[in-house]
């Protein structure tokens, strides 16, 4: 079986994970740094939890719009 993402640009998003730190890079919380609570990797998409006016929300984002802190 042939993955569906091959030389689809995403195999670097393949490398999060839960626990992953990552940075927002696009919308409207560029710029917010996070651990991933969650992945989806067949919709493409991460949940992450940022802190807003001192409350932690869960917010959901493109994988595409996301990048790994190392």
């Amino acid at each position: 079986m042939q993955c569906p993402w091959k030389g689809a640009g995403v195999t670097d998003q393949m490398d999060i994970q839960v626990g992953t730190d990552v940075r927002i890079t696009g919308g409207p919380f560029t710029d917010f740094t996070s651990p991933v609570v969650a992945v989806d990797h067949i919709r493409g998409r991460v949940e992450l939890t940022v802190d807003i006016f001192g409350d932690a929300t869960r917010i959901d984002v493109s994988l595409s719009d996301v990048v790994r802190v190392v």
